[in-house]
């Protein structure tokens, strides 16, 4: 692992593709089979789509739509979401979302129009900073070198914990969850992974 190098306290960055852990770890999930992709062509959007790698690996399943509520950040091929609002977005078979509920000011309601954006047996795979043992909400007086400190960001408005998977599942989702720890300790090593999570949700028929 020492080929690796943090960027803050819950990332760890390759220093020859410059991919995150969360991102090698979603990676590696695929090519073990722990998380499939289901039978395509698929509509796939990505949110925040900092991870190049996975957007190749999506695209390669059908028509992968990059959005974020800052496309300007990420490139002329990603256009304005925002989970708030996504009216006119629907007939989605896949919505990802690694580490972007932290920086949403209302995770349930971004929920609830994910769903609505979600074909029946639809999934979004999230992933998110697990820093406490409840989820915790950012007062709004809350400094950001407080949030920093707390939360793990300085724009984070929240810190997760495990519940998270019932705060998804108050919406009408099945979660599933995949640990890191599954995949033998000798390529969490080699691969640079830290202990991570990910929840599958997916919209019942």
């Amino acid at each position: 692992m020492a080929a690796f190098y943090r960027f803050g306290r819950y990332t760890l960055i390759c220093p020859l593709c410059h991919a995150l852990d969360r991102e090698r770890f979603l990676i590696c999930a695929l090519d073990r089979k722990l998380l499939r992709l289901p039978a395509g062509p698929l509509r796939i959007l990505q949110i925040a789509p900092s991870e190049k790698g996975l957007s190749k690996r999506l695209s390669q399943a059908g028509n992968l739509i990059k959005g974020d509520i800052e496309p300007g950040r990420y490139g002329p091929d990603t256009v304005q979401v925002d989970l708030m609002n996504m009216n006119g977005i629907s007939d989605l078979d896949i919505v990802v979302l690694c580490h972007v509920m932290e920086h949403v000011p209302d995770d349930r309601h971004a929920f609830r129009q994910i769903w609505s954006s979600l074909k029946p047996r639809g999934q979004v795979w999230i992933q998110v900073p697990l820093i406490y043992r409840q989820t915790l909400e950012a007062p709004p007086f809350m400094s950001r070198s407080e949030r920093d400190e707390r939360f793990g960001g300085s724009d984070h408005v929240r810190a997760y914990g495990p519940d998270i998977k019932e705060r998804i599942e108050d919406v009408g989702f099945t979660v599933a969850r995949i640990h890191s720890d599954r995949i033998p300790a000798a390529d969490r090593e080699r691969l640079g992974l830290l202990p991570d999570t990910l929840f599958i949700a997916e919209r019942p028929e």
